[in-house]
């Protein structure tokens, strides 16, 4: 069944629509001013209603912040997924494309920006479900990429899930927003870049060779925490 769009059961079209356009607002806001300024009042100011009728949709700023990061997210994963049927060669090719894009956009829009720093540290706090949604709809990407390698001959026969997770965590430092942008910080200028290739060759060339022990039931169910 579809969820609500008010908190009182109300799912008509401008319940929907007006859901919709706190949604955006309270995201515009937290990218220009910061999660931390941004208030309620704030966002209710800016669409012209009362803090009430925002209440009337999420039941406090966390409820907000959950629905900001799905956006946030959904955009990382459009990201990393675009043009990626299209583009031809192995599916080593294809998952190299994933990650880089994925990083780059990540690099772009979160690494010298505090204010989003903060909004993903919210995240963090206040939608971890939403985050590992996200994490799980990665993982699933990279999954297709793998099934569709070892049908192809490209990969041996292998646990796809288990690769999956496992070429997730060792790529971490170009997917998590903090990684990425402390390593920025830490690494000689231009060393990130430089890291890059060899750090893919190294989780490609483990998929290609298809071995590794099988993980504790408590990592992979639930799937791993960061």
């Amino acid at each position: 069944m579809e969820e609500a769009a008010a908190r009182d059961g109300t799912n008509s079209p401008a319940t929907r629509e007006t859901r919709r356009r706190i949604v955006e607002k309270a995201s515009e806001l937290f990218h220009l001013y910061g999660y931390q300024k941004t208030t309620v009042a704030d966002i209710a100011r800016e669409l012209g209603m009362s803090p009430a009728n925002v209440y009337r949709f999420f039941a406090s700023k966390a409820e907000l912040t959950k629905a900001v990061t799905v956006i946030v997210t959904s955009g990382l994963r459009a990201a990393m997924e675009r043009d990626i049927e299209a583009c031809g060669g192995t599916s080593s090719d294809k998952l190299r494309k994933m990650v880089r894009q994925h990083f780059h956009h990540v690099r772009d829009h979160y690494t010298d920006n505090r204010k989003i720093h903060d909004l993903l540290e919210a995240a963090m706090d206040e939608a971890w479900d939403e985050i590992e949604i996200h994490k799980a709809e990665m993982r699933e990407s990279f999954s297709h990429l793998i099934q569709e390698g070892i049908e192809r001959g490209e990969f041996p026969q292998q646990d796809v899930e288990t690769s999956a997770l496992l070429f997730q965590h060792s790529l971490v430092m170009f997917f998590h927003p903090a990684l990425v942008a402390q390593t920025c910080r830490c690494l000689p200028e231009g060393h990130q870049d430089m890291m890059f290739e060899p750090m893919v060759d190294f989780a490609l060339a483990a998929l290609r060779d298809g071995r590794f022990r099988a993980l504790p039931a408590e990592v992979t169910a639930p799937a791993a925490s960061c």
